[in-house]
């Protein structure tokens, strides 16, 4: 039986797509009897599965979201005074590292943003600890600082291995970091789906869009989306919009709605848990990213058997084969977008075998339980 460490560094948010690979290989770890320790902001802990795997014998370390105020000058003077280092890293992540773990696993979030946890990254620094780190959010456009590349070298130079979920983000952080990386691999997120069977396709006149994000335009580009059916082509045609998601931005994109004056045509639907229950009720996946991973929602929707159109981001052209089993935009512009929603749009009479495709292509390239999969590969550093 191994000791097992999860870090997740995610602040933004109490859950997001992230956390379910590490919550899945937990789950596995559980069952195969190793002990699990889970360091996660205190707004974490109340997530279904986190009590469920507290109730499995996992063992949870709630860090703080906000600091006290004399946290913030003791790792302000950290900084710049060695001796206060061991006294800043203490506060957050010392019940972690002073359990002694055979290995860390930690889930970042976005890319890059552990450079900026010092605490963390002080003890990883100097902890003899393996770890495996994972880069889920990818922003193509970021350039690093100097001191930040070599942090960053530094530290995936250390790890046992470095994950990414699609292989073009693995080629863009070499290219950033001007670094190649050895120990670099590529795993999967499990989708919140168990039944991978082929829906049947939506016998209704009216083409009913589903965006499937969380409602952050700087990532998820819902604002690309609504410009883009504001455009005069779209005024006369049958369609309508809902948005499945919760998130920061939802009252500007009622606004925005009412500003491109589509407000009747588009829905805003809360988070829906059940996947499938969405895809019975649409036809076609609309997801203008301007920075991704791989979505699950690209993924759910192939398994569903519904046609997608997608951003050259991240892992989605890995997953999509142009008008084969979706629609690809060059990149999230207006510009781009519309022009690949107007082929899906002249191409809706084959969206039922194109969503056929999708479908059996997804289920070819799915690894059905990534959480194994991670499990498999910590096993080795044990």
């Amino acid at each position: 039986m191994a000791k097992i460490a999860i870090i997740s560094t995610m602040g933004g948010y109490a859950w997001g797509g992230s956390e379910y690979l590490w919550a899945a290989m937990a789950k596995e770890a559980l069952a195969e009897k190793h002990e699990i320790l889970i360091s996660v902001y205190d707004w974490s802990t109340t997530h279904p599965l986190m009590i469920e795997l507290q109730q499995q014998g996992a063992k949870i370390f709630p860090r703080n979201r906000k600091k006290p105020f004399y946290r913030k000058i003791i790792q302000k003077l950290s900084q710049s005074l060695s001796f206060l280092r061991f006294l800043s890293v203490s506060f957050s992540y010392y019940p972690i590292f002073e359990s002694n773990p055979d290995i860390i696993y930690i889930s970042c979030g976005s890319i890059y943003e552990i450079i900026y946890d010092f605490p963390l990254l002080q003890l990883l620094e100097l902890s003899s600890i393996n770890y495996v780190i994972i880069n889920q959010l990818y922003i193509e456009h970021l350039i690093l600082k100097n001191t930040e590349r070599i942090l960053v070298q530094k530290l995936f130079a250390k790890a046992a291995k470095v994950i990414f979920v699609s292989k073009q983000n693995l080629q863009i952080a070499e290219r950033q970091l001007v670094h190649s990386l050895p120990n670099a691999m590529i795993l999967q997120n499990p989708v919140n789906l168990s039944d991978f069977h082929l829906l049947p396709f939506l016998d209704q006149s009216t083409v009913y869009l589903a965006s499937v994000a969380r409602l952050d335009a700087a990532y998820k580009g819902q604002d690309i989306l609504f410009e883009t059916l504001s455009l005069p082509q779209w005024q006369d045609r049958n369609w309508h919009c809902r948005l499945y998601g919760s998130g920061p931005d939802q009252s500007y994109l009622k606004s925005l709605a009412e500003y491109y004056n589509i407000v009747n045509r588009v829905q805003f639907m809360g988070h829906i848990c059940d996947v499938r229950s969405i895809w019975r009720e649409n036809h076609l996946l609309v997801l203008p990213s301007r920075a991704e991973g791989t979505p699950l929602a690209l993924v759910e929707a192939m398994l569903c058997g519904r046609p997608v159109v997608v951003t050259d981001v991240g892992g989605n052209t890995e997953w999509i084969e142009e008008a084969q089993t979706g629609f690809i935009a060059d990149a999230p512009t207006v510009k781009s977008f519309s022009v690949a929603l107007e082929k899906a749009w002249l191409a809706r009479s084959h969206w039922q075998t194109i969503g056929t495709q999708a479908h059996q292509m997804a289920i070819a390239h799915l690894d059905k339980n990534p959480g194994k999969s991670l499990l498999r590969v910590i096993d080795k550093y044990l």
